[in-house]
């Protein structure tokens, strides 16, 4: 398993609902933690190991397909979409362990300064890095998952 684009996990009783199937919140949580595995090179420290600077999610997106069930084993897999000297757009897959999908995602994050409190470019070495995974992953994934318009269609 890739580790910079692969999360794997087990849904646990702690994270069922009173429906019997994994609760919203939780997909929601596991696409993050996923996108953290891909993106932790972003953060920004200080010499003494304190951050300065990291990711903070504008936009979240879940679309689920299939129940996550109590005992499921998950992975996730990252991609990232596209990018701007600010803004990094990531595309998600949730998929049981016997090749289901069950969720996909997307997430829009900022480059946020814990010190100004403020929206700024990454870093010259980071956003090169990060144009790097754009361009590896822009055919490895379905295009669909990312800016689909959410509504009722009449």
């Amino acid at each position: 398993m890739d580790a910079t684009r692969k999360f794997a996990t087990m849904v646990t009783d702690d994270l069922i609902d009173g429906y019997g199937h994994m609760n919203m919140v939780h997909y929601l949580g596991a696409f993050s933690r996923a996108a953290d595995l891909q993106l932790g090179h972003v953060i920004q420290l200080t010499p003494d190991g304190s951050v300065i600077s990291g990711l903070v999610t504008a936009e979240a997106r879940v679309a689920y397909k299939q129940e996550a069930m109590r005992g499921d084993d998950l992975v996730l897999t990252t991609w990232i979409a596209d990018l701007d000297e600010k803004r990094v757009h990531v595309a998600q897959t949730m998929v049981r362990g016997d090749g289901t999908l069950l969720a996909t995602a997307e997430q829009l994050f900022l480059n946020f300064n814990l010190l100004s409190r403020r929206v700024e470019a990454f870093l010259p070495d980071v956003m090169s890095e990060l144009g790097r995974r754009v361009e590896a992953d822009s055919s490895k994934f379905d295009p669909g998952i990312v800016s689909r318009r959410m509504g009722i269609p009449r």
